[in-house]
């Protein structure tokens, strides 16, 4: 069967995110998407549900950067190396991901750096400002080292849940043959940029939230 995962979504458990946990399972629904990966920044949100597939995770901030973690029981710390924190990953069962490792504006790992430590890289992330750069890049990176290629949309709010997402060929809904068939490169990756308006309501949902944390600080 093939599935429609966005394997990289921020809930209100990010200190960037917007999306609540309570209404995440009906956003995906309506999005016509048959799941997410939560992963949020260095916090392990578990969310269980019926109704759609929730694959637990993380995105760890490391010593050279963000390096995604899917498939955790444990929280794994962050502030480690790179490789340090891969290995723990595996040690715990999960897949080590390279997040938008050409995104010239955030924290992003060299995958070339990684090597056999990676399960896989996100050769397609909504977020990026420079998608299409970003994406031939990973894509090119992803072919040399023989990884396979996943995407998702980095969302922070709502709207931009399924922007992108990868159609994982697996035999069940089960996370232990989704996470296998990523690892096995049963992926094809798909999506486009967040949209200008999203990009903008993104923007102003962090600056409020700047402002009342300033004036909460004064009073």
């Amino acid at each position: 069967m093939k599935i429609k995962i966005d394997l990289h979504v921020h809930t209100v458990n990010s200190k960037d995110g917007y999306i609540s946990l309570k209404h995440l399972p009906k956003i995906i629904s309506i999005k016509k998407i048959d799941g997410v990966a939560i992963t949020d920044h260095n916090f392990l949100t578990k969310l269980k549900t019926k109704d759609v597939l929730i694959i637990p995770g993380i995105e760890i901030s490391t010593k050279e950067g963000h390096l995604i973690a899917l498939g955790l029981e444990t929280y794994i710390e962050k502030g480690l190396s790179a490789i340090e924190t891969a290995e723990k990953i595996h040690e715990e069962g999960g897949l080590a991901i390279a997040p938008h490792p050409y995104d010239f504006l955030s924290s992003s790992l060299n995958p070339f750096k990684l090597q056999q430590k990676l399960d896989a890289i996100e050769t397609v992330n909504s977020s990026i400002l420079t998608f299409k750069l970003s994406k031939m890049l990973a894509e090119k990176a992803a072919l040399k080292l023989g990884l396979p290629k996943v995407a998702g949309s980095d969302a922070h709010i709502p709207e931009a849940v399924g922007d992108a997402y990868a159609i994982i060929n697996t035999p069940s809904m089960n996370i232990e043959d989704v996470l296998k068939a990523i690892k096995n490169g049963e992926t094809q990756p798909c999506g486009k940029p967040i949209s200008i308006k999203n990009r903008i309501k993104k923007i102003a949902l962090d600056v409020r939230k700047n402002l009342l944390k300033n004036i909460n600080d004064i009073v």
